[in-house]
């Protein structure tokens, strides 16, 4: 490297790393002084991890091969070291943000620190670097899909094809929104002719991705579409069973107003702004992998309905777009102004998650209720099967079995889900069901409903294992103890 190349490269490397560096040091110490406990969709993240495959019920693989590596490192077992891949990965996600728009505009001093600065300000970040979710673990593969990929186009080498398209694939692999790239390329590919890469390279792209990919396409195929399905239950109306399209605006007014909120008003102003602003036709298209993901989504959301979190993958290459724009017409008061504001969110947010009990929802339960006391649920559960000589603890509910796997790992007792009657309705009624073959006395849990066995009998309560603070307050819990031969369908 020439060394007017090799200082350029310096000039924004060492002042972001440094930045970037801070700020996850101070989110990890953060989450190590956490008391909260993990959600239910976290702990069962990690079940995943314990039970190695291509494919689970709800969500590609890749977050549960993560977590199974910082498993097999971690010290001791906690709600932290299930979280820590969170800000790491939401870091490393920052200086490859960071290096994209260097690369996009290297003349101009400080964008890849801006961009790196920005990105870890987002409310959104700020959620996702305490909570371990498949949007973190999506968000650095596809971000080097979208680098290495825009590097295609201006005349890269086979290396960048089978890299870029290796990493969409891991991207897929966490996520299936990763997906969202191929409508922003093609409409990129049609619009600029500067977005088209050579026939070759693009080809050998398609055909990595589609290699790294195929192993959850064909677990996929080998289950039933199990996971595909699940996404079309959340995405409601394409079901059969649907009653229809019916016109949800008010939905779809929240949606957008989520975006404003996760993304950082300033930064969605400037983004908006950018839209028909003039720009070099390269760094145009980059609008276009974020257009196709918001106006899907949205509608979505008028159809049924959308979760703020669902059009995450429009904000990576929207950062880059928005702090661009800013940095070419000199907004550096703007920009203050957006990263100020999404700081301050951002510090209340980590106060919340040091802090769970000290601001309340004016119930009587702390704001982050459903992070509060959620074990409570499985140390209940392990003293009154012990009270009872009992050493199986079967229930339906998934918040509850994420709980008893994770906390109850290490236990002398055993756990299972009530067999299904019909199709599995979680992972573990579809892996982790009471055997066929097993007889005998178990005590089951139940959430807010009495049990009732296969022969139309209803049991004696032994127990209501309702919570007062937290994630299991305000809600039956009764517990009873049954020969197994009564949970089956």
């Amino acid at each position: 490297m020439p060394q007017a190349e090799a200082h350029a490269a310096q000039d924004w490397l060492r002042p972001t790393l440094i930045a970037v560096l801070a700020v996850t040091l101070a989110r990890v110490l953060v989450l190590w002084g956490s008391p909260t406990d993990l959600y239910v969709d976290e702990s069962q993240y990690w079940v995943w991890g314990q039970y190695l495959d291509f494919g689970y019920f709800s969500k590609p693989p890749m977050i549960g091969w993560v977590l199974r590596v910082f498993d097999e490192l971690a010290i001791q077992r906690s709600a932290f070291s299930v979280r820590l891949p969170a800000p790491l990965f939401h870091g490393v996600t920052a200086m490859l943000l960071a290096g994209f728009a260097h690369t996009m505009m290297p003349d101009r001093r400080g964008a890849a620190l801006w961009v790196a600065m920005a990105y870890l300000s987002l409310p959104i970040i700020a959620v996702g670097s305490f909570l371990i979710s498949t949007d973190t673990i999506m968000a650095p593969f596809l971000v080097g899909a979208l680098m290495l990929y825009w590097r295609l186009c201006g005349g890269g080498t086979v290396r960048d094809a089978l890299l870029g398209g290796a990493l969409l694939g891991c991207a897929f692999l966490s996520k299936y929104a990763a997906l969202y790239f191929l409508p922003g390329a093609v409409i990129a590919y049609a619009l600029y002719p500067s977005m088209r890469p050579h026939g070759r390279h693009l080809a050998l792209f398609s055909l990595t991705f589609l290699l790294v990919a195929s192993p959850n396409i064909l677990w996929n195929v080998a289950n039933d579409l199990t996971t595909v399905s699940h996404t079309m239950d959340n995405i409601g109306w394409v079901k059969e069973e649907s009653p229809g399209v019916q016109l949800n605006f008010g939905g779809m007014a929240e949606f957008i107003a989520s975006q404003f909120a996760v993304f950082g008003p300033v930064f969605m102003v400037f983004w908006l702004l950018a839209l028909r602003a003039p720009a070099p036709a390269r760094r145009r298209a980059m609008i276009w992998m974020s257009v196709p993901v918001w106006a899907i989504v949205i509608v979505q959301a008028l159809m049924s309905r959308a979760y703020a979190n669902w059009a995450f993958a429009a904000i990576l290459p929207a950062v880059i777009v928005a702090t661009l724009w800013a940095l070419e017409r000199n907004r550096i008061r703007g920009l203050w102004v957006g990263v100020g504001l999404n700081v301050a969110i951002s510090a209340v947010i980590a106060v919340l998650v040091l802090f769970p009990m000290w601001i309340g929802d004016g119930k009587g339960q702390p704001l982050a209720k459903r992070y509060v006391n959620v074990a409570a649920i499985t140390e209940a559960a392990e003293a009154l099967a012990r009270e009872q000589n009992i050493d199986t603890v079967v229930a339906r509910s998934r918040g509850m079995l994420a709980d008893f796997f994770f906390h109850g790992a290490d236990s002398d007792l055993t756990f299972y889900a009530k067999p299904p009657d019909g199709a599995p309705h979680s992972y573990y009624q579809q892996k982790l069901a009471l055997p066929d073959a097993f007889s005998g006395p178990v005590l089951y849990v139940s959430y807010r409903d009495a049990l009732t066995c296969r022969d139309g009998s209803q049991p004696e309560q032994v127990a209501d294992l309702r919570q007062e603070i937290g994630s299991w307050s305000g809600v039956a819990l009764p517990a009873y103890v049954v020969e197994a031969d009564c949970l089956r369908p």
